[in-house]
């Protein structure tokens, strides 16, 4: 298998133009929207005028069509600066634009993709619930058939972007008996349909700027409109989505460490103990080395995923049951890797900064909050050590 990529000229221009915006609009209010526990209204709007929350879209369905490339070049600047802005867009790009551009008509595009795309409504995905997390085919959420229509009735938690969305794409059970495979079925639902209403919003340990939303369907009645993909394929449909997700979610954890052995880098060549500065000290040099190991190993393998994405292409129809496979394993493959190297660097970075890394609202400390939840969230890392081995044990390496 080759692993070989560069970067065109034009998604090197992008970079450059996403760092310089992100650099204005968004690091400037991190620290007050971290202590405020606020959505950053403001600078989500800012960005997704610029189009930002539709970069992997084409640009016949409102977004910049820059593929998953470009989308994770985003993402990596992204995480550079700030983690709740990278869940925003996630949350909407990777799960809630994924299922609609893979799976849609030609007329949910047109009603609820263009939209999305070019930052006009804000999307959601909802696939957890009180009684299942890990195990996402136990859907609990029932879609009633009333005619034509689907009734939809039920409880999701944990869903980003939840207090905000204009619409969500909601995994619902058509028929309970028959599991994941023929029994779930993913729906577009909008927040201001009756019967829908936005729950708890939890208190978190880390993503201050997000909301995470408990959303509470008390029958709510959609359309076959509404319907993503076919009945009883909402699996597909959601673990498509996570499969971007994912590797979309590495680029972001590659820009938080990135920016983290940056600032532990900075930090060690001005911070004098003993007479000279830390980075002279083996023990500092060599936890950076280990910082830029992972930056450069990760780098690749993210790309190397991404630019596979972009080559599959979007319709799920024409791809073999082998290519779906191996995007499923390397996704997970990244997924993993990048939430514990980043995991990993940042706490390195947190020790190299000594008592000042402990300290409330110092930008590694809040990189380390952030982090954790990458080794949950879009599957757990135990779930992508299960997805990883078992297709190992089926395909060999």
């Amino acid at each position: 298998m080759t692993i070989e990529f560069s970067f065109t000229a034009d998604q090197e221009a992008f970079r450059t133009a996403v760092r310089e915006f992100l650099q204005k609009e968004v690091a400037p209010i991190v620290p007050q929207m971290d202590e405020s526990e606020e959505f950053p209204r403001a600078s989500v709007s800012k960005m997704q005028a610029e189009g930002y929350f539709g970069v992997p879209i084409p640009e016949e369905y409102g977004g910049l069509g820059l593929g998953k490339v470009g989308y994770c070049i985003f993402l990596e600047e992204l995480g550079r600066v700030d983690a709740s802005h990278g869940t925003i867009v996630g949350a909407h790009t990777s799960l809630g634009t994924t299922p609609l551009l893979y799976y849609g008509t030609e007329e949910q595009k047109r009603r609820w993709l263009v939209p999305a795309a070019k930052g006009e409504k804000l999307l959601a995905f909802s696939l957890t619930e009180p009684g299942s997390g890990s195990d996402s085919g136990a859907v609990h959420t029932v879609a009633e058939r009333s005619g034509d229509a689907w009734v939809l009735t039920g409880n999701k938690i944990y869903v980003s972007n939840g207090r905000e969305a204009d619409t969500v794409i909601v995994m619902a059970g058509n028929d309970t008996k028959l599991g994941p495979n023929g029994g779930v079925t993913a729906f577009l639902v909008d927040t201001k349909l009756p019967g829908f209403k936005v729950g708890r919003c939890e208190k978190k340990m880390g993503l201050h700027g997000t909301s995470t939303a408990e959303l509470i369907l008390d029958h709510v009645a959609v359309g076959p409109e509404c319907v993503v993909g076919e009945v009883g394929k909402g699996f597909h449909v959601a673990m498509t989505a996570l499969d971007v997700g994912r590797v979309s979610l590495g680029a972001a954890s590659l820009g938080g460490i990135e920016e983290a052995t940056r600032q532990a880098l900075e930090f060690s060549k001005n911070r004098t103990q003993f007479g000279l500065p830390i980075s002279e000290y083996e023990v500092i040099q060599f936890k950076l080395a280990d910082m830029a190991m992972r930056a450069h190993a990760l780098r690749y393998l993210v790309y190397h995923a991404a630019d596979r994405q972009d080559r599959l292409g979007t319709d799920p129809k024409k791809w073999t049951r082998l290519e779906r496979a191996e995007k499923t394993r390397e996704a997970a493959i990244v997924k993993c890797l990048a939430s514990e190297w980043a995991s990993e660097v940042i706490d390195e970075a947190l020790q190299i900064h000594g008592g000042l890394g402990y300290i409330r609202g110092t930008p590694i400390e809040r990189a380390y909050r952030d982090a954790r939840i990458s080794e949950i969230f879009e599957g757990t890392n135990e779930i992508q050590r299960l997805v990883i081995s078992r297709d190992v044990i089926s395909r060999g390496l």
